[in-house]
């Protein structure tokens, strides 16, 4: 570990910053340089801020090896692992962005790699940028209706990943986007690798042709248990409540390698409930068959 951080700290001391930072640390910028002409008292505890945080987003995103050696790497025998390539904070007057990304790395599975990490980094970059739009907007709204601007309570902006299975047969994490202003809203992303196939799974793999019926069936028994307790609503079918789950349903791997499929806040029941997970026990023959891999 010590060779390879000397390594690293050789890597960011050759590293060219490029041209332009990513557009969460620019925009920290040009509020910060704002905010050192408005409050004088607090320039050099601002300015060294942002430097760290635009020096240490440049470094986890142009040395792979500094992300790995400064990361929590969750090694999965010799087959994968998942690690932390990006990681930064930003706060301005309109929003507060917290995002930790992570990358995937698959041994003889690079197409793979490639496509899943491609998809991570797109897709968050997109709902970053359309949160950046909804704050800049918001508080246009907010100060056009006779809002003052030193009152505008900044949009809260958080992305994170958590591991939820890690085996030698399978990898299953979720990426979390989570945007509070009034209230918090957060959207999921999943994804479930058999390793030893080098490919995503689905429902349909862990279950059997006949999925959808043995979901629907367990996660309608589990709501009609959870129903007994009156401080649970769940939404009545016709009226927006389960009826079945979606071609493309949101699922992961819990510890056991049994999936959990999962319904974000107000798809089936009201918005104090929260989301809404449910375990599918895995059918006798799937579950022995998971075993013997």
């Amino acid at each position: 570990m010590n060779d390879q951080w000397e390594r690293a700290k050789q890597q960011y001391r050759d590293i060219q910053p490029p041209e332009e930072l990513d557009f969460a640390v620019a925009s920290a910028l040009r509020a910060g340089e704002k905010k050192r002409r408005q409050r004088r008292g607090l320039r050099r505890s601002l300015s060294a801020g942002l430097a760290a945080c635009a020096c240490f987003v440049l470094l986890v995103n142009a040395s792979p090896t500094f992300a790995q050696a400064v990361s929590d790497v969750p090694v999965l025998g010799q087959l994968a692992r998942v690690f932390t390539v990006t990681q930064y904070t930003v706060e301005d007057r309109d929003h507060l962005i917290d995002v930790r990304l992570p990358a995937l790395e698959l041994e003889g599975a690079t197409d793979l790699e490639q496509r899943i990490n491609t998809e991570i980094q797109t897709r968050i970059n997109q709902v970053l940028q359309e949160a950046e739009d909804r704050a800049r907007e918001t508080k246009e709204a907010y100060v056009e209706t006779g809002g003052d601007p030193d009152d505008f309570m900044p949009i809260v902006i958080s992305v994170d990943y958590e591991i939820k299975c890690q085996n030698e047969h399978y990898l299953s994490f979720v990426i979390t986007k989570t945007e509070t202003l009034a209230s918090a809203y957060t959207e999921y992303y999943t994804y479930n690798i058999d390793l030893q196939a080098g490919r995503e799974i689905t429902l349909r793999d862990l279950l059997g042709p006949d999925y959808k019926q043995i979901a629907n069936t367990a996660i309608a028994a589990e709501i009609e248990r959870r129903s007994q307790n009156p401080d649970n609503i769940y939404f009545l079918q016709g009226e927006g409540g389960f009826t079945s789950i979606a071609d493309d349903q949101l699922f992961y791997l819990d510890a056991g390698g049994s999936p959990v499929v999962v319904f974000e806040k107000y798809e089936i029941a009201p918005g104090y409930m929260g989301v809404q997970e449910f375990t599918i026990p895995l059918p006798e023959g799937q579950d022995q068959a998971q075993q013997n891999k």
